[in-house]
C-alpha cells in the first residue's frame, strides 16, 4: 500500500509539473547580468531577451546588477524565488575562480543554481604593447619575464579573475616572474597598456581586437589556433596542456521546478541558435553556444577542479 501511495503521490507531481510548465511564463521574467551595460555579458542578454520575449510571450528585462566581479549580481540571482521567473548570467569568474580564491562568498557556485544552458564561450590573449615590450611570441615573453628585475608587470580583471590567473598559471608552471596589476575592467587595462603604462595586458579576444592596431596579440588560450589569428600561437604550443577559455552561462536559483527550468533552456537555447542572435554574438569574436543545462553543470564543477590547486597557491603566496 505505501508503494502504491508513494507512486500516486509522484504521478500528481509530474501531472502538477506538466502543467506549471503549460502555464508558465505568466508574467514578465528578469535578467540579471552581474555586469556593467556595454559589456559581452549585456549585449548578449539583451539580444535573448529580446527572442524570449516573443517565444515565451511575456517581457523579459535585463537588469545589471554589478560589483565585486560579479558576486554582487550572482549573489542577488542566488536569494531570488524559485519560481523560474529572475534567471541570470554568470562565468567562470563568479562560479569558479572568485569563490576558490575567496574561501568564502554569499552562495554555493554549484549547490546554490539551477544550471539552463552556456551562453558564449570567449577567448583569451596576451598582448603587448610592441613600442615597450617588443616580443613576438610567448617564448620571448617568458624570457622578458625572466630577465627583467623585479618581474614583468601586466594589466589585468581583479585578482581571482581568470584573465589575472592566467599570468598566474604562467608563473607556476614557467617560473617566470609576472606581476599583477589590477584593474576594475578590462578596456581600462588594455587602455593603460596602449599609453605604455603596462607593457602586457590579458583580456579576452573582442576587446583587445579593438586596440590590434597599437597592441600585439602574441598567445590565445584556446586548443588550438583561431582561423582569424593563423599568425597568433596558442599557450598549448609553448607549455602543453595550458587551455585557457572564457565561459558565461544562464543560471535560475536552486529549486526552480524542472519542468520550469527545462521551458527556459530550451527558450535560450533557441535563442542563442537563432541566426541573426549567433551573428550578431560573432561580429564581437566570441562564440554562441546553447547547451544544456548538463554541460554547464560539468563546466562548473570541472573548472572548480582545474583552478582549486593554482588558486591554492595563490591564497598561500598572499598570505607570506
Amino acid at each position: 500500500m505505501t508503494r502504491i501511495v508513494r507512486l500516486l503521490v509522484l504521478a500528481l507531481a509530474l501531472g502538477a509539473g506538466l502543467v506549471l510548465a503549460q502555464e508558465f511564463p505568466r508574467q514578465p521574467i528578469r535578467i540579471i547580468v552581474p555586469f556593467p551595460p556595454g559589456t559581452n555579458a549585456d549585449m548578449v542578454s539583451r539580444l535573448v531577451a529580446e527572442e524570449l520575449k516573443s517565444s515565451l510571450g511575456q517581457p523579459v528585462t535585463v537588469e545589471n546588477r554589478s560589483g565585486a566581479t560579479g558576486l554582487v549580481g550572482v549573489g542577488s540571482l542566488a536569494r531570488a524565488p524559485a519560481d523560474g521567473y529572475t534567471i541570470g548570467m554568470g562565468n567562470e569568474a563568479t562560479h569558479v575562480t572568485v569563490p576558490l580564491l575567496k574561501g568564502r562568498v554569499a552562495y554555493d557556485p554549484v549547490m546554490d543554481f539551477t544550471p539552463l544552458t552556456i551562453a558564449i564561450r570567449s577567448t583569451m590573449a596576451i598582448a603587448v604593447n610592441p613600442t615597450v615590450l617588443p616580443v613576438k611570441n610567448l617564448p620571448e615573453l617568458l624570457e622578458a619575464a625572466r630577465k627583467r628585475p623585479g618581474g614583468l608587470q601586466f594589466g589585468a580583471l581583479a585578482e581571482g579573475s581568470p584573465q589575472q590567473l592566467v599570468g598566474e598559471l604562467l608563473r607556476q608552471r614557467t617560473g617566470a616572474g609576472f606581476v599583477h596589476v589590477p584593474y576594475p575592467g578590462s578596456v581600462d587595462a588594455v587602455s593603460d597598456a596602449v599609453a605604455g603604462k603596462v607593457p602586457m595586458v590579458i583580456a579576452t579576444l573582442p576587446i583587445l581586437m579593438a586596440q590590434h592596431e597599437k597592441l600585439r596579440i602574441i598567445a590565445i588560450g584556446d586548443a588550438a589556433r583561431l582561423p582569424a589569428l593563423p599568425g597568433v600561437q596558442t599557450l598549448n604550443e609553448t607549455l602543453p596542456d595550458l587551455v585557457v577559455t572564457g565561459w558565461s552561462g544562464y543560471f535560475a536559483p536552486a529549486n526552480v521546478p524542472p519542468a520550469v527550468a527545462a521551458k527556459l533552456s530550451a527558450a535560450l537555447t533557441a535563442a542563442l541558435h537563432k541566426p541573426a542572435v549567433a551573428e550578431a554574438i560573432r561580429k564581437h569574436s566570441l562564440e554562441p553556444a546553447g547547451t544544456s543545462p548538463e554541460e554547464l553543470r560539468d563546466l562548473v564543477k570541472s573548472g572548480l577542479e582545474q583552478w582549486k590547486p593554482v588558486l591554492e597557491q595563490v591564497r598561500l603566496k598572499s598570505q607570506e
